[in-house]
C-alpha cells in the first residue's frame, strides 16, 4: 500500500513539474512577446537620426557656410578713399576774407594698388580654410558615430544581460515551485525551500538593477543622438557583423586604407596646406603697396588738378614676425600629422588583434563551453529530482550555467563591438 502511495506521489510530482515547466515557458514567451512588440531600433537608425538632427553637425555646417562667405569675397580689392580738404580759413584781419580768392580746396580720391599678388594669396588661403571647415563636418560626424556606437553597444549588452537574467530567474522560479512541492510532500527540508527562494530573490534584484542600468543606457544613447524626446520604449537590434568582410582582409590593406580614409588625417593635411598658403600670403604682405591719388585743387582762384603716389618704405617692419609664425605653424601641423598617422596605425593594429583574439575565443567557447555548462546543470537537476544530490549542487550548477551563458553572449557582443570599432578606425562609414 505504501509503495502505491509513493508511486502516486511520484506521478503527481512529475505532473506538477510538467505544469510548472509549461507555465514557465508561457511566462518566457509572454516576456519575449512584450519585447518583440517594442519599436525596433538599429544602429543604422541611430546614425541616420543623428545625421539629420544633431545640433553639433548643424553647428559645423554653419561654420562651413561662414568660411564659404569669406572665400567668396577674399579677393576683392581695397576700397578707395575720398578726401576733401580746405585751407586758409580766417575770421579776422584786413582786407576782409574773400572765400573764392583766398581759400584753398583739395578734393581727391585715393586707390590702393596691391602688389605681389596679395589678392590671389588671400583667395587661396580662404579656399584652404573653407576646405578645412568642410572636412570638419566629417570629423564631427565621425566623432558622433563613435560615441553613438559605444552607447549603442553598451545598451545592447545590458539588454542581452537582462534577457539572460529574465530566463535565469524563470528557471529558478521553476525550481522554487518544484522544491516547495517536494517540501509539502515530505521529500525536502524547509531549509531547502528557504535557500532556493533566497536565490530567487537574488536573481530578482539582479534583474531590477539591469533594468535600471538599461534605462540609463538608453537615455545616454538618445542624448548622444541629439534627440529632444527621451522615449525609451524601443528594442535594440543586434547588427550581423560576425561574417563582416573586414575579418578576411589582411592588416596591411587595412593600414593603407586607414591612412587614406581617416577624416582626421584629411583635416590635418588641409591644415598643412592652409598654413603654407598663409606663409605665402605673409611673404607677399612684406612687400609694400602703392597708393595712387588724383583729384581737384583750387588755390588763390585758380583751378588745377592734383596727382601723387604714396609708397611705404620697408626700412623697419618687413612682416618678419608673421612670416616666422607662419613657418612655425607649418612645421607644427606637419608634426601633428605625423603623430596622428602613427596613432591611427597603432589604433588599427590594436583593433585588428583584439578582433582576432575575440574571434578565436568565441570559437573555443562555442565548441564545448556552453554544452558542458548545460550538461552539468541538467545532470545535477536530474540527480536532485531522484534524491541523489542536494540542493547546493543544483544551485551551483545553475549559477555556473548562468555565468557561462552570460559570458558567451558578452564575448559575442564584444567581438561585434570590436569589429565596429575596427571599421571606424579604418575610416569606413559602414561597419563592414
Amino acid at each position: 500500500m505504501s509503495e502505491n502511495l509513493s508511486g502516486i506521489k511520484r506521478r503527481l510530482l512529475l505532473l506538477l513539474m510538467v505544469l510548472t515547466i509549461w507555465q514557465t515557458a508561457g511566462r518566457i514567451a509572454g516576456w519575449a512577446q512584450v519585447e518583440a512588440e517594442k519599436r525596433p531600433l538599429t544602429l543604422e537608425d541611430c546614425w541616420s537620426r543623428a545625421r539629420d538632427n544633431h545640433p553639433l553637425l548643424g553647428a559645423a555646417r554653419k561654420r562651413f557656410e561662414g568660411a564659404e562667405q569669406i572665400r567668396q569675397f577674399a579677393g576683392v580689392r581695397p576700397n578707395p578713399t575720398l578726401t576733401y580738404q580746405s585751407e586758409n580759413w580766417r575770421a579776422w584781419g584786413r582786407p576782409s576774407f574773400n572765400f573764392m580768392n583766398e581759400i584753398d580746396l583739395f578734393v581727391f580720391a585715393t586707390q590702393r594698388i596691391e602688389t605681389a599678388g596679395k589678392a590671389g594669396y588671400r583667395r587661396e588661403l580662404a579656399s584652404r580654410e573653407a576646405a578645412s571647415a568642410e572636412i570638419e563636418i566629417d570629423v564631427v560626424r565621425k566623432q558622433l558615430w563613435q560615441e553613438i556606437t559605444a552607447k549603442y553597444w553598451r545598451a545592447l549588452q545590458l539588454q542581452s544581460d537582462l534577457q539572460i537574467a529574465v530566463e535565469n530567474r524563470q528557471d529558478i522560479d521553476q525550481l522554487v515551485t518544484y522544491t516547495t512541492t517536494r517540501f509539502r510532500e515530505g521529500f525536502a527540508a524547509e531549509w531547502e525551500v528557504i535557500r532556493v527562494k533566497l536565490e530567487q530573490q537574488t536573481l530578482l534584484n539582479q534583474q531590477l538593477l539591469l533594468e535600471q542600468d538599461l534605462l540609463r543606457a538608453k537615455l545616454q544613447l538618445l542624448q548622444a543622438m541629439g534627440e529632444t524626446s527621451f522615449e525609451t520604449g524601443f528594442r535594440l537590434l543586434e547588427p550581423a557583423l560576425l561574417d563582416a568582410p573586414i575579418l578576411r582582409q589582411p592588416i596591411a590593406d587595412l593600414l593603407t586604407e586607414a591612412t587614406g580614409k581617416r577624416v582626421e588625417l584629411g583635416l590635418l593635411r588641409s591644415r598643412v596646406d592652409s598654413e603654407r598658403a598663409n606663409l605665402r600670403l605673409q611673404q607677399a604682405n612684406a612687400r609694400p603697396d602703392v597708393d595712387v591719388s588724383a583729384g581737384f585743387k583750387r588755390t588763390v582762384g585758380f583751378n588745377t588738378f592734383i596727382a601723387y603716389m604714396t609708397i611705404q618704405l620697408p626700412f623697419f617692419d618687413r612682416n618678419r614676425g608673421e612670416i616666422g609664425q607662419a613657418a612655425a605653424a607649418i612645421s607644427s601641423a606637419e608634426q601633428e600629422l605625423m603623430a596622428r598617422t602613427n596613432y591611427i596605425r597603432a589604433e588599427v593594429e590594436a583593433g585588428y588583434r583584439v578582433v582576432q583574439q575575440l574571434r578565436s575565443r568565441l570559437t573555443e567557447m562555442r565548441q564545448d563551453f556552453l554544452t558542458q555548462a548545460d550538461g552539468s546543470r541538467d545532470i545535477a537537476l536530474a540527480a536532485y529530482r531522484e534524491g541523489a544530490a542536494d540542493l547546493y549542487k543544483v544551485l551551483e550548477a545553475q549559477r555556473a550555467r548562468n555565468e557561462a551563458r552570460r559570458l558567451y553572449y558578452r564575448t559575442q557582443l564584444d567581438l561585434q563591438m570590436a569589429l565596429a570599432e575596427l571599421a571606424l578606425a579604418v575610416g569606413r562609414s559602414e561597419l563592414r
